[in-house]
């Protein structure tokens, strides 16, 4: 189409009607206007555009005017539903239940510090005795042993109630009728486990640094002992241990030996108070690497009654092929005594929420959570680990001499 804004007058006449119109057509209605208003036309064509822009006028009557483009209002934001009210009183005192959780776990406290919390506790158990004369008397409660028994139950001091001293006697292939020795710190249970289901005489060897620590006047179990006609109570020291000689079909013990300060020594008397073909089964710390000790190793380390002295797998085989001790097997039992572990636990916690502790209890229930808290700490860090072994005493062969 010819663009008629740049046409001459004479280009103009000569262009025919129709030919004009198409270029008309071609232009926009504000640039026909601005172009009539711009150049005098010949008649003819002046005429034609005349009646064109009435044709646009008129169209453009006809047409529906675009509707206005709709402005979105702003999108309010949802409301954030309520926090849900967490389990504290009108005074945000956050019962020790579920204090002990969040500390067990490691999570946050509800609320609050452990200062504010404590001193909130304390009001309110002098207000609940000033209402209620008539408690209980737990000043002569050994709240120490009354703790490990809510734990580990009635007559344990370690976790896994009779089940492990049950498995460790399946191991050494324990028989009726045997006599047996079971070295732990100061609990009957696992003895009348095992007199019961195998109908075995067991003397409990309690160590004497538990009889020290506890300033006991009398083995644990002695007023009772008509009771357990097959079991017998022993003091035995770790540092000068005295099994006798040939004594015992089998001997247990459970996680004391790197609390022993003479070892080799405790090996040696151990298994001259075997009999032949007896055998010897314990569980215990050891060493599980080399280098720098994790943080947790080192906690534990301090919590511990005494400092413990880690042996390697391969060093313990060793000092018990010296001790005349043949290793039958080694297991290592630490994810399923840290499953004993927290279990334990769990129930304990559970335990307080129908059957709370007056302030002696919690003070000796924080303990006990701290030493096992800090000990299963520091089994996860795979730098020490728990390991059973199975030994035996080794076969003396002797020659004689020609008759």
């Amino acid at each position: 189409m010819a663009n008629l804004s740049t046409m001459s007058r004479t280009d103009l006449e000569a262009m025919g009607k129709k030919e004009f119109l198409l270029s008309l057509q071609s232009m926009s209605p504000e640039a026909v206007k601005r172009f009539k208003s711009m150049r005098k036309l010949p008649d003819g064509l002046a005429h034609e555009l005349d009646g064109y822009l009435v044709k646009i006028e008129k169209a453009a009557k006809k047409r529906p005017a675009a509707p206005a483009k709709r402005t979105k209002s702003p999108v309010k934001p949802k409301p954030k539903p309520a926090a849900k009210p967490k389990h504290k009183a009108a005074d945000n005192y956050v019962p020790f239940p579920d204090r002990f959780k969040a500390w067990w776990n490691g999570t946050d406290l509800p609320h609050g510090k452990d200062a504010t919390i404590q001193t909130k506790q304390r009001q309110r158990e002098k207000a609940a005795t000033a209402e209620k004369p008539n408690q209980p008397d737990y000043s002569n409660i050994d709240w120490q042993e009354a703790i490990r028994e809510r734990v580990w139950g009635k007559d344990f001091a370690l976790p896994g109630g009779a089940g492990v001293i049950m498995s460790m006697a399946k191991t050494a292939g324990l028989a009726a009728g045997e006599e047996v020795a079971d070295i732990l710190p100061g609990c009957l249970g696992p003895a009348r486990a095992l007199s019961k289901v195998y109908d075995v005489t067991v003397t409990s060897m309690v160590t004497q640094d538990y009889m020290d620590t506890q300033n006991a006047k009398h083995l644990p179990g002695q007023e009772i002992a008509k009771e357990d006609t097959q079991v017998v109570t022993s003091l035995l020291d770790l540092g000068r241990p005295d099994f006798g000689l040939g004594a015992f079909d089998k001997i247990f013990c459970r996680e004391v030996m790197c609390l022993i300060p003479e070892r080799e020594a405790f090996l040696t008397k151990t298994a001259g108070g075997l009999r032949g073909g007896g055998r010897f089964v314990f569980y215990d710390v050891i060493s599980m690497g080399e280098g720098p000790e994790p943080e947790e190793v080192k906690t534990w380390r301090e919590l511990e009654p005494k400092p413990p002295h880690l042996w390697t797998v391969s060093e313990y085989t060793k000092h018990l092929f010296e001790a005349r001790l043949e290793t039958k097997s080694t297991a290592d039992m630490t994810k399923s005594y840290i499953s004993l572990v927290e279990a334990d636990w769990r129930r304990v916690m559970a335990g307080l929420e129908t059957d709370p502790l007056p302030r002696e209890g919690v003070d000796a229930l924080m303990e006990e959570g701290r030493a096992w808290q800090a000990r299963i700490a520091a089994l996860k860090t795979g730098r020490i680990g728990l390991v059973r072994f199975v030994t035996t005493p080794k076969t003396i062969r002797s020659l004689s001499g020609p008759s």
